[in-house]
């Protein structure tokens, strides 16, 4: 199902197909500082690609064979796709390249992320608004709806300052398919 997906080349079939495959992320050996005299120190860590404006991409491989392609001394780690988008999240990846190597090399975006990995992400988006806010963000209340839409309730000080901040950001519409609600609240005592 997933060769016959990746040779259509549609991303909603294909991730349709990657909701039930296993595929590989490369570890990839990265040296610590100067090894010395035979000593050699090296982390394992995950590979990944960082565009020249600086969005980083997880690297997923089909199979060994394009993992191989790629780099043969990569270490591969079979995950499901769903746990892949997931780490690539983790990672603050904005996206999962599937066989860069290889002839059909894939680009899935935040959004597929979002999607592939069949969580709520709603959370996230609460974390990376906090961030954005920074100390005042004990201002603003947020609520997970049933409905999958994030409210935020605001004080009308902030409201312009949120506004913004929502309505740019592309991360937090991606980690909010169904949106983000704003209403706006006075503070007790004005």
């Amino acid at each position: 199902m997933l060769e016959v997906a990746l040779s259509n080349g549609e991303i909603g079939p294909l991730l349709t197909a990657l909701s039930f495959s296993r595929i590989f992320i490369a570890l990839v050996a990265e040296t610590a500082g100067q090894p010395s005299a035979g000593d050699k120190s090296s982390d394992m860590s995950v590979a990944c690609l960082r565009a020249t404006d600086g969005r980083l991409g997880l690297l997923g491989f089909t199979g060994l064979d394009s993992l191989a392609e790629w780099n043969p001394r990569a270490r591969p780690v079979p995950i499901s796709a769903p746990e892949a988008a997931e780490a690539a999240l983790d990672e603050n990846a904005q996206a999962l390249i599937l066989d860069l190597a290889g002839p059909r090399a894939t680009t899935f975006t935040l959004p597929d992320l979002v999607a592939l990995s069949g969580r709520d992400q709603r959370e996230r988006a609460v974390h990376l608004l906090q961030g954005l806010l920074g100390e005042v963000c004990e201002l603003v209340t947020f609520f997970q709806r049933p409905d999958g839409v994030l409210q935020l309730d605001v004080p009308n000080s902030m409201l312009e300052r949120v506004r913004e901040i929502v309505q740019t950001n592309f991360a937090l519409h991606s980690f909010v398919p169904a949106g983000i609600a704003m209403y706006e609240r006075e503070r007790s005592g004005e």
